[in-house]
């Protein structure tokens, strides 16, 4: 497998058509040490065994970074776990609730999304996600008081969530782009693998953690255990520095609009990111509506049951779980623009053979293959953007990146409805179809991005 590259992977591979593509290469400094910071991370692990937490090792900060993320992740899943079930119990047993309030959580970013970026590129990128967290904090314990005090109904759920969604779309590209500020350069795969680990290994420990505290406690101490893991992540984060952020060129005097669409032309006027933002919106399309479409899935393709959902999203965790093990342990299969197109396919075809199947044994297979083909999808998506884009814009483009997060609920609802008027198997065979044409349309046409390491 090839070892996480250290050259600039724009220099091969200029943009024609870009017409600020003289700005690429200058991200080139991105992740190198800048004046005066040269004693701030250990020396560089020793060649030899394995090098899944080189990341961790060699950069203090990140450290830091990456644990208050893991306890922020925690948080999160323990969130859509827990107000699932609560609206579930308090609204009579309504599966339409149950998802809604989930998904809605995702919306605030197709409004706030974008401008979080613009906020990320001017401010304190620290200083604004410790207040961002702290904000979830409280609000995670003034929810749990409500459910404690016995008086919770359903609108107080989505209120709750949707005040949730604002935090979730200002942390985002916060979150992302701050590890570009807190490790060295060469070490950016790797940590771009290791914070998709947290995620995959609190997709895990989340739902089995809050379904222990529901058994044993009742819904109320999830809602405070959240609330504690938010502090955790502040508290983790008031030590930390981001050696790598460079000064940024964007005035704050300047018109915030003005911000937003520098960022905006930077992506579609550079082919090479806007190409690699289309398959990543597709991959949102395709990929992330499953999520809330398997107790559907489950009960009509299966005949199963609520047990039955459990163990196709453990399965897809395992996957995903796996995909970053081996990703920050050896690096990446192939050079990492042939790993987004690769996956991109096999994850299509893996939806394509859930809409086929009605056969237990298949449709786990195909959560695996998912699990394994979205991680490594969006890890070398994510380490090819943050590679090359520029500092001062880092917050900008990483916002754009998670926009396709508030389309997941959307997606969902567009399938669901097919689902409702056929069945889901036929739903999810249309999408995969459907991907897997596009899939095979960029694998043939993006001849750029099969090149990029």
């Amino acid at each position: 497998m090839t070892q996480v590259p250290s050259q600039d992977p724009t220099a091969a591979n200029p943009t024609e058509d870009s017409p600020i593509q003289a700005r690429v290469p200058q991200s080139g400094t991105a992740g190198l040490n800048p004046p005066g910071t040269a004693g701030l991370n250990p020396p560089r692990a020793k060649r030899g065994g394995l090098k899944t937490f080189t990341a961790l090792q060699n950069n203090r900060d990140y450290r830091f970074l990456w644990a208050g993320n893991v306890a922020a992740n925690g948080a999160q899943w323990l969130q859509i776990f827990t107000i699932g079930w609560l609206v579930f119990s308090i609204s009579g047993g309504s599966a339409l609730h149950s998802v809604a309030v989930a998904g809605i959580r995702s919306l605030p970013i197709l409004v706030i999304g974008p401008w979080a970026g613009v906020l990320a590129d001017r401010l304190d990128r620290r200083k604004l996600l410790i207040a961002a967290q702290f904000s979830l904090a409280v609000l995670a314990a003034a929810f749990a008081l409500v459910v404690a005090s016995g008086r919770v109904e359903v609108w107080h759920a989505y209120t709750y969530m949707s005040l949730a969604g604002i935090g979730f779309a200002i942390k985002q590209p916060l979150r992302q782009a701050l590890v570009a500020n807190t490790v060295q350069r060469s070490d950016l795969a790797n940590a771009m693998a290791l914070n998709a680990m947290g995620i995959t290994s609190m997709r895990l420990a989340g739902p089995l953690l809050g379904g222990i505290l529901i058994g044993a406690a009742g819904f109320k101490w999830n809602f405070f255990f959240e609330a504690g893991l938010y502090v955790v992540m502040v508290l983790l984060l008031l030590p930390m520095r981001t050696p790598y952020r460079q000064t940024s060129s964007t005035s704050r005097s300047s018109n915030l609009v003005a911000s937003l669409l520098e960022g905006l032309r930077y992506i579609f006027g550079n082919a090479v990111m806007r190409r690699l933002t289309i398959v990543n919106f597709v991959r949102t399309g395709v990929f992330m509506p499953l999520i809330l479409l398997l107790p559907v899935y489950t009960q009509q393709a299966l005949g199963a049951g609520v047990g039955t959902g459990s163990i196709m999203i453990a399965v897809m965790g395992i996957g995903g779980f796996t995909a970053t093990f081996v990703m920050a342990t050896w690096g990446f299969f192939a050079k990492k623009g042939a790993v987004v197109l690769i996956t991109l396919l096999t994850g299509s075809i893996a939806i394509l053979m859930l809409g086929i199947s009605h056969w237990l044994w298949l449709s786990l297979a195909m959560m695996l293959i998912m699990g394994l083909s979205q991680t490594h999808f969006i890890v070398s998506n994510q380490t090819l953007i943050q590679t090359m884009v520029p500092d001062d814009l880092r917050g900008r483009v990483s916002s754009v990146w998670h926009y396709e997060s508030g389309l997941i609920p959307l997606a969902a609802v567009a399938i669901g409805v097919v689902a409702d008027r056929v069945d889901i198997n036929t739903a999810l065979t249309g999408v995969g179809v459907i991907a897997l044409a596009l899939g095979i349309s960029f694998a043939v046409r993006f001849k750029d991005i099969w090149s990029l390491d």
